[in-house]
């Protein structure tokens, strides 16, 4: 059989499941085996939870320092993630797009006076 003839579709590419090191709360950003997303439930240790990666609008909390325009890509630092699969605020930046610091939203509306930002969820693969 040649490559690729025997495909077909495995889901609708909206969320991925991943395993978890860590308790996490529902609705949360997380970054948990090599995905970024939101997580469609809480879960504890050694759970799987699927996290949504599709790309919607969604309401953000961004670190009170971190300065957001409508236009602006939110990205985290991956490297910054070392003892839970909840970001810091430290790993929310705007720097440039790399192996380690990856999407997580674009901005639809500048930051509001409670640190909340909506933006179109960018995360996932």
């Amino acid at each position: 059989m040649s490559t690729g003839l025997d495909t077909h579709k495995e889901s609708d590419g909206r969320s991925v499941t991943v395993s978890l090191l860590y308790a996490i709360e529902a609705n949360a950003v997380i970054y948990a085996d090599g995905f970024l997303g939101i997580s469609a439930r809480s879960g504890d240790s050694g759970d799987s939870v699927a996290l949504t990666v599709d790309r919607q609008e969604y309401q953000f909390t961004v670190p009170s320092g971190l300065s957001v325009s409508k236009g602006d890509i939110v990205r985290l630092d991956t490297t910054a993630i070392t003892s839970t699969h909840i970001p810091p605020d430290g790993a929310y930046n705007k720097n440039a797009l790399s192996a380690t610091n990856i999407n997580l939203f674009k901005a639809t509306s500048d930051k509001d006076a409670n640190n909340v930002v909506t933006g179109i969820l960018l995360a996932g693969v």
